[in-house]
C-alpha cells in the first residue's frame, strides 16, 4: 500500500459514512491546497533574496 492508500483508509475507518471515492477526492483536495502553500512559501522566500 502507498501513503496515499493508507491515509484514504485512515479517512475511511474515522468517517465509515464516507465513499472510497469521496475520500480519494477530500484527500487529492488537500494534498492540492498543500502544494499551493508550499510553492506560495518557496516563491515569497525566492523573490527576497538576491
Amino acid at each position: 500500500m502507498t501513503a496515499f492508500d493508507t491515509k484514504v483508509e485512515e479517512l475511511i475507518a474515522k468517517h465509515p459514512h464516507l465513499t472510497k471515492d469521496e475520500a480519494i477526492k477530500i484527500i487529492t483536495e488537500k494534498n492540492d491546497r498543500k502544494k499551493q502553500k508550499r510553492n506560495a512559501r518557496t516563491n515569497k522566500g525566492g523573490v527576497n533574496k538576491g
